[in-house]
C-alpha cells in the first residue's frame, strides 16, 4: 500500500519530463519493454507459468510476503547528503552498493537484486551516474535509452529536484514466479510510480521547472520483472517480450 503522505503519482507513458524530448516516463517505459518476461511465459490471471519436468528446481519456500514497496538500504555514504532544489543539484547522493545477498539463489537474493536495481536508477536520476546500473547486467539497448539522464547532467543542462527517490517499485504478488525451461529464470509483477513532487529544472529555455508527471496520471506503469540466476549470482533478464503491451496489469498499488 501507498501511504498518502509520500504524495506519489503512478506513472503512465504520457508522463514526460521534457528535457529536449527526453523523460523520465521514457526511461521507465524503456525498463517495462526490456525488463519483463520472454514471450514464453503464461499470461494467466494469476500470472503462472508451468514447469516442466526438465525445468530447474523451485526455490524454498520464503515463508513471508514481499509484496509492496520495494526497499533498499545497503548504500556508500561520502559526506552529508543534500538535497536537489531548483538552484543547485544534490550532492553527496548515497551510492548504492550490490549487496552479496544476490549471489543467493533465493526468493531473498531476488529481492536484493531488486532493491539494488531500483536504488540505481534513482541515483542516476539524481545524479546521472549510470555506472551501478550496468552491474545488474542490462543490455546495451536498455543503456542506451538511459544515456539521456547521462547526458542531461554530463552536458550541464539541467537536474532532478525536490525528490530523494524519483521512482519506486511496488511489487504486486507474494512471490515471484518461476519460469518454464532449463535456466533458473523468475519473473515478478510490480508498478513503478514516480513521485508527485519531483521537478525537473533546465538552466536554459523556456519552461526550465516542470512536474515530473502530470495530474491525469493515475494507473502506473505496469512491469514483470525477469531475474535469472547464472555464474552464481542474479541478474536482470533482458529478453523482450513482444506481447508486454497486450498483457499489461490492470492492478496498482492503492493509497490507504
Amino acid at each position: 500500500m501507498i501511504s498518502s503522505s509520500s504524495k506519489s503519482i503512478a506513472l503512465s507513458r504520457r508522463a514526460v519530463l521534457g528535457v529536449g524530448g527526453v523523460g523520465l516516463a521514457a526511461v521507465v517505459s524503456a525498463c517495462a519493454r526490456t525488463v519483463h518476461p520472454p514471450a514464453d511465459v503464461a499470461e494467466s490471471g494469476s500470472a503462472s507459468a508451468s514447469v516442466s519436468p526438465s525445468a530447474s528446481p523451485a526455490l524454498p519456500s520464503a515463508n513471508k510476503s514481499y509484496q509492496g514497496k520495494v526497499t533498499f538500504d545497503n548504500f556508500e555514504k561520502n559526506g552529508e547528503y543534500v538535497p536537489a532544489t531548483a538552484e543547485q543539484k544534490a550532492q553527496n547522493v548515497p551510492k548504492p552498493i550490490m549487496p552479496e545477498k544476490v549471489q543467493e539463489l533465493s526468493i531473498d537474493g531476488i529481492y536484493a537484486l531488486i532493491g539494488y536495481w531500483i536504488s540505481s536508477f534513482n541515483y542516476l536520476a539524481l545524479t546521472g551516474d549510470i555506472e551501478p546500473m550496468k552491474k545488474t547486467d542490462l543490455s546495451i539497448d536498455y543503456t542506451k535509452e538511459l544515456e539521456p539522464m547521462v547526458k542531461l547532467y554530463e552536458t550541464g543542462r539541467g537536474w532532478i529536484y525536490d525528490t530523494s527517490e524519483p521512482m519506486s517499485v511496488y511489487l504486486l504478488t507474494d512471490t515471484p514466479t518461476q519460469v518454464e525451461g532449463d535456466r533458473i529464470l523468475y519473473y515478478w509483477r510490480a508498478r513503478s510510480l514516480v513521485d508527485a513532487n519531483g521537478k525537473r529544472h533546465l538552466t536554459e529555455g523556456d519552461n526550465r521547472d516542470k512536474s515530473l508527471v502530470g495530474a491525469e496520471d493515475s494507473q502506473g506503469q505496469a512491469m514483470r520483472i525477469v531475474v535469472e540466476y547464472k555464474e552464481g549470482a542474479w541478474f536482470m533478464s533482458t529478453q523482450k517480450d513482444k506481447d508486454a503491451d497486450k498483457s499489461s496489469d490492470s492492478a496498482s498499488p492503492s493509497a490507504s
